[in-house]
């Protein structure tokens, strides 16, 4: 099920409505999330910031959470949503698109950047990537960096491509790829590191075995149609004036954070 919530415009405690984008859109602007884990705990990390915006831009603004991570590129880029809270691999992509049809999308801000990493079952002989000949990996979304491509590409600069593994498969959600080793249905697992520590902090039998460099962030973005008006205040209220409420650290972002990714994705797609 795919879930909308509306964020309100002036009593921020009221509860979010919930309805599905595909038959009856709530008025306002759509924020669009990836399904990246659960989505009960998405929901409770954005509604403070839906809420948030909604107070800021004086108008509603409602917390989308996609199908998938294409169906998050696809919306974007068909102007149906406002807002997106994106990864570096759908931001290009959508970048792409949206910039040929002569409607760039525009950079609002960014998260603090993050590590990706290589989760395997804490009883497991595994302690380093070139370990992973012949046997499988679970990644998350095709379209995650952290969940998928820079995990492949620390496997490719080790020696070990994907005919290299037993099997490996994309589940989707970070969590799934998580329990999926703690279930021992693969070797290891594509994560992030804040996502994996969390698992081990609440007792799940996994370890670490590897972590990427520092990558490139996570970022909000805005639809080439939203008034340029709307995104100075968007701007102004993530950068400088945040919510003490909220779980997020944003911080000013530009397209020459995302070369590394672009080389990496020419690498691995070509």
């Amino acid at each position: 099920m795919v879930l909308l919530f509306a964020g309100c415009q002036q009593d921020t405690s009221v509860e979010p409505s919930t309805q599905s984008l595909d038959h009856a859109p709530a008025p306002g602007l759509v924020l669009a999330v990836p399904p990246y884990e659960m989505p009960s705990r998405i929901q409770q990390r954005f509604e403070p910031l839906v809420h948030y915006l909604s107070v800021v831009l004086n108008q509603p603004v409602s917390l989308y959470i996609t199908h998938s991570y294409e169906d998050q590129i696809k919306r974007l880029v068909n102007g149906e949503v406002d807002l997106a809270y994106i990864g570096p691999v759908s931001y290009l992509k959508a970048q792409k698109t949206a910039a040929t049809a002569g409607q760039p999308l525009q950079l609002i801000a960014a998260e603090a950047p993050y590590r990706a990493a290589v989760i395997v079952h804490e009883n497991s002989d595994i302690t380093y990537l070139p370990e992973l000949l012949n046997r499988s990996i679970a990644f998350g979304s095709y379209h995650s960096y952290s969940g998928h491509f820079i995990i492949r590409q620390l496997l490719r600069l080790d020696g070990i491509y994907l005919n290299d593994l037993q099997f490996y498969s994309f589940l989707g959600r970070h969590e799934r790829a998580i329990m999926s080793v703690v279930h021992q249905e693969f070797d290891a697992a594509a994560t992030t590191e804040g996502l994996a520590q969390r698992f081990i902090n609440n007792g799940y039998p996994i370890k670490i075995i590897r972590t990427s460099e520092f990558l490139a962030p996570t970022v909000i973005v805005a639809s080439d149609q939203l008034p340029s008006t709307q995104r100075e205040k968007l701007i102004e209220a993530l950068l400088f004036n945040p919510a003490p409420d909220l779980e997020f650290n944003f911080y000013d972002v530009a397209d020459e954070e995302f070369a590394e990714v672009a080389r990496i994705l020419h690498k691995l797609e070509r």
